[in-house]
């Protein structure tokens, strides 16, 4: 069985190889925007959903650069599960690119966003959450999705009953980082958007490419 993260694989290599209409194939074929998805559920010891509003404030509010060097350490691997994800900026070029396919709603708001985002978009997590101490230092963040940041709230990991994986290894998968640097270096029309840009800076920067 392929795996998502591999339908995006598949996609972002069909959009440079052979262009939009086989990318928008591949996702319509394998990964269909579906409007009644829903998001993982994720409990204690596998995990309670709690009723939050997302805020990305909440999420977001690290550069860059520190959140690809993070995303690199842990080599783009939730750090929950072993499931490996994609850089962010990687579903959001596909969402400017095919909006009715690859959906992107700004407050996540489900039933409007492709459930990818749920499912492999890269983000940052305290170990140690900002209520009980927790800093924003490089050795307190991991990389995990929205499910496992939302169930948590504001308990430990110890607290929901979980363990981390060991760190992945960015060489041998960058959540298609690499490719997005050299999608964008040949689609200069990109850098012009803030948002693809600085992480545009940061893969470059942090993966020295």
């Amino acid at each position: 069985m392929t795996e998502k993260y591999e339908i995006i694989m598949d996609a972002c290599l069909a959009l440079s190889d052979e262009g939009g209409e086989a990318s928008q194939e591949m996702i319509r074929k394998h990964y269909r925007f579906d409007p009644q998805a829903k998001p993982r559920l994720v409990s204690k010891e596998k995990a309670a959903p709690i009723d939050r509003k997302i805020e990305a404030s909440d999420f977001w509010d690290e550069d860059q650069s520190s959140m690809m060097r993070v995303f690199a350490r842990d080599g783009f691997m939730n750090r929950f599960t072993g499931e490996l994800l994609i850089f962010p900026a990687v579903l959001r070029l596909l969402s400017k690119e095919f909006p009715s396919v690859m959906p992107y709603q700004m407050a996540w708001r489900v039933g409007e966003i492709h459930i990818a985002y749920y499912d492999l978009y890269a983000c940052i997590d305290r170990l140690l959450p900002r209520s009980l101490g927790g800093t924003d230092a490089e050795s307190n963040l991991i990389t995990t999705t929205m499910p496992y940041v939302l169930a948590r709230s504001n308990s430990t990991v110890e607290e929901m009953g979980w363990r981390l994986t060991r760190e992945g290894f960015v060489d041998e998968w960058d959540g298609m980082s690499s490719w997005y640097v050299e999608y964008v270096d040949a689609n200069q029309e990109f850098r012009k958007t803030n948002y693809f840009n600085l992480w545009y800076i940061a893969a470059k920067k942090i993966l020295e490419l």
